[in-house]
């Protein structure tokens, strides 16, 4: 989750097992059946938010549409979430959702979440086609939920003696000290290397490469840029955009957990200029190719800082992951998605 490349699973069960810390170590946690049922009576939310990330890996050779059901089955559960609760602020978790005091075991809690969100879709009219009625007890093949919603939680129940026994040999220091010392190295080895105008290095020749093919499809369909970066990779979209390709143009700039309000205090990109601030001007000025800058962060989140004060032009807005490891927990929330879809206006 904090590096801008990679393959294979490492990186996504790495993401899974920390989500699991706080369950796994926490008291009412009693055996491998109640991962879900422990995480939703403390916050239903974050539960969707586990079982979407258990649930993205695999091949969709083998299970085409898959992914796309267990994505739509997550957001029907993080709107109504959302609309019960106004996005956790009347309340959340068991003491909310008297129904999780019902359910005992992970599987129990799959079966009861698909009744009890196709219920109030039902009740409020928004049911959509395919949240149908459907017989109890029917967490089998029979069942109309999504199949990696199924797996999810065996995936979960695999991996919580794996996460129990990182805890006891590693420490809470270092699950924090890893991804830390990963963006610092990250940091030193692109700003070592990031070159110039006329000899760019090759991640600002790959992330260039992007914007333009990403810029070229968003122009023929006739729909905005967006970009959304995470950590790192919100410092280097900056510097590209600031300095490297400043004719690339941006509708909709999201930057995430990111330290670009830092580095430009510290001086760090090309384009930083070391007479800013001045008696005269307060703040850096605003990208001339960037229509709209985002910048969120958790306040519980240490490697993310505010844009705002240092940049005009940049809003900065505060989301509550919730997660153990804050940074690792934006881009897998499910309610970070659909909030973010909200405040810019679009359809969630």
């Amino acid at each position: 989750m904090e590096s801008l490349g990679g393959d294979g699973e490492e990186p996504l069960e790495e993401a899974v097992a920390e989500a699991l810390t706080d369950v796994v170590a926490g008291p009412e946690y009693r055996d491998t059946e109640q991962v879900l049922v422990v995480t939703a009576r403390l916050s239903l939310q974050r539960a969707v938010d586990l079982l979407a990330l258990a649930g993205s890996d695999g091949d969709e050779e083998y299970e085409p549409g898959s992914l796309a059901e267990l994505v739509a089955f997550c957001a029907r559960a993080t709107v109504y979430w959302a609309e019960l609760t106004g996005e956790g602020a009347r309340g959340d978790g068991a003491a909310f959702f008297a129904w999780l005091g019902e359910v005992e075991e992970d599987d129990e809690f799959l079966d009861r979440l698909h009744d009890e969100v196709a219920d109030w879709e039902r009740r409020t009219g928004r049911s959509p086609a395919e949240a149908s009625p459907r017989p109890s007890e029917s967490f089998s093949v029979e069942s109309d939920l999504p199949a990696r919603a199924v797996r999810a939680v065996h995936r979960l129940r695999a991996l919580h003696t794996a996460t129990r026994t990182r805890l006891a040999a590693a420490g809470v220091r270092r699950w924090a000290a890893r991804p830390a010392a990963l963006l610092l190295g990250d940091v030193m080895g692109y700003f070592s290397k990031r070159g110039s105008l006329e000899a760019p290095g090759r991640i600002v020749e790959r992330i260039a490469d992007a914007l333009d093919e990403a810029g070229q499809n968003a122009a023929s369909r006739g729909e905005p840029l967006v970009v959304l970066a995470h950590s790192m990779g919100g410092n280097i979209v900056h510097d590209v955009l600031s300095h490297f390709r400043p004719d690339v143009r941006v509708d909709l700039l999201v930057t995430v957990g990111t330290q670009v309000g830092l580095f430009e205090e510290l001086k760090l990109f090309a384009s930083s200029d070391r007479g800013v601030p001045n008696p005269g001007q307060a703040k850096v000025a605003a990208l001339p190719n960037v229509g709209r800058w985002l910048n969120v962060l958790d306040r519980s989140d240490p490697l993310a800082f505010a844009a705002a004060p240092v940049f005009a032009g940049a809003e900065d807005l505060v989301f509550r992951t919730g997660a153990w490891w804050a940074h690792g927990g934006y881009l897998t929330s499910c309610e970070f998605h659909a909030r973010l879809a909200r405040r810019v206006g679009w359809p969630a």
